[in-house]
């Protein structure tokens, strides 16, 4: 679909939950757009159909002369390695004595409801809502935030009158290319799930990654220089000893037969194995590492 398509879209949902009665959703007091301005992170969102199958979504604020602000959002589709896409819409402050309310506008001349509606003192973490209630976004200065923080979060944007069903975690590999931390080589990296008459593991051994089906290898491959580079970003973002404590975001394997998740990461020779998890809710912290695990090709 052409871009020009995508956006009229946009432009006709906007105009559609725009007419439909809302109470109203209070902004914070105050908003320092120098401070405000840079890169946000996308750690959850109720997606636009834009965003939908987005993978490390990043939202960045630049502020012009003319006091409008230039944003630039981009992620890859599909995946981890997806085609990289951009998106170049312009926020206009509508309320001067907060900074808090702009109209982001994708096409002349319809400005969207956006609305900075929490947004903590050290300017690390905020959430973005709508009147509306149809769309919101999670974000933060850092591509990964602590199970507790983002706990916290999903509580506010409940508070705020949003479907948190509708909430979906964005995966993010870490924000920069960079090594593992010193002392940390990971010489083996393996996912595991098991129910009742079926099981599922995945493993990168010396860089060469299988899977298997029900204990039956299905796939055999090296890694290429480019899926070696993308695990190697993926694994620096994570604590390695510290998988062990990272909390289960639920807990449906032990009632409901969903499948008993977990990884394992042998570094310097010992093992660490997370906390089990549902198979489709991994902690934050190991989402991205588990998306890698099973879309390697």
């Amino acid at each position: 679909m052409k871009l020009r398509q995508q956006i009229v879209l946009i432009v006709i949902t906007v105009l559609m939950s725009a007419c439909s009665s809302q109470k109203p959703m209070p902004a914070v007091d105050y908003v320092d757009l120098e401070r405000f301005m840079g890169d946000w992170y996308v750690i959850a969102n109720i997606p636009t159909f834009l965003e939908k199958d987005a993978y490390n979504p990043v939202e960045s604020y630049r502020l012009d002369s003319d006091g409008s602000v230039a944003t630039t959002f981009s992620f890859n589709a599909g995946s981890l390695r997806g085609e990289e896409k951009i998106y170049n819409p312009r926020g206009f402050i509508t309320d001067k004595s907060s900074n808090a309310i702009w109209g982001m506008q994708f096409v002349w001349p319809i400005k969207a409801d956006y609305r900075i509606v929490y947004l903590d003192d050290a300017y690390q973490q905020t959430i973005i809502g709508r009147t509306s209630r149809d769309y919101v976004w999670v974000m933060a200065r850092t591509a990964q935030i602590s199970d507790q923080d983002y706990s916290a979060l999903v509580s506010r944007v409940s508070e705020l009158g949003y479907d948190i069903e509708l909430l979906q975690k964005a995966v993010h590999t870490v924000s920069k290319p960079v090594s593992l931390p010193e002392a940390i080589t990971a010489e083996k990296v393996e996912y595991s799930a098991i129910t009742r008459g079926k099981s599922e593991r995945a493993v990168v051994h010396k860089g060469r990654y299988s899977y298997f089906l029900n204990d039956e290898k299905v796939r055999q491959t090296m890694l290429t220089d480019s899926d070696s580079k993308l695990l190697a970003q993926v694994l620096a973002g994570i604590d390695v000893v510290a998988i062990k404590d990272l909390q289960a975001p639920s807990k449906r394997h032990q009632f409901d037969g969903a499948m008993v998740t977990s990884v394992a990461i042998t570094a310097n020779g010992k093992t660490h194995r997370s906390v089990t998890f549902d198979d489709d809710n991994p902690p934050q912290a190991l989402k991205a590492l588990v998306h890698f695990l099973l879309t390697v090709r």
